[in-house]
């Protein structure tokens, strides 16, 4: 096997009628909300500042669960709730904002 097929990104695809292996480029994983799951609306064309949204978190979280994240911030500050009281998957996010 030749150096340059021996990557994690190039897969091995049998052919099914002659049985001979060809080499073949993965895909990107489409990007997804970091904490809720869904699908985010990213370009993959043009430059990388229209690809990707300039508010925080913009490409990591959706606009909901980014909201959020900045209510609790808030709160935060404000000492309404401690940063402990938060869960550990939202806490991260927060704690990158205080900063």
């Amino acid at each position: 096997m030749l150096p340059r097929f021996r990557s994690k990104s190039i897969r091995k695809v049998q052919k099914k009628i002659s049985g001979t292996f060809r080499y073949v480029r993965r895909k990107g994983r489409t990007a997804c909300c970091a904490l809720c799951g869904i699908k985010l609306n990213l370009r993959r064309d043009g430059a990388k500042s229209k690809r990707i949204p300039s508010r925080p978190f913009g490409g990591v979280l959706c606009a909901r669960c980014s909201f959020d994240v900045m209510k609790l911030v808030g709160k935060v500050r404000g000492a309404y709730i401690k940063l402990e009281d938060i869960d550990m998957k939202r806490r991260k996010f927060v704690g990158q904002m205080m900063k």
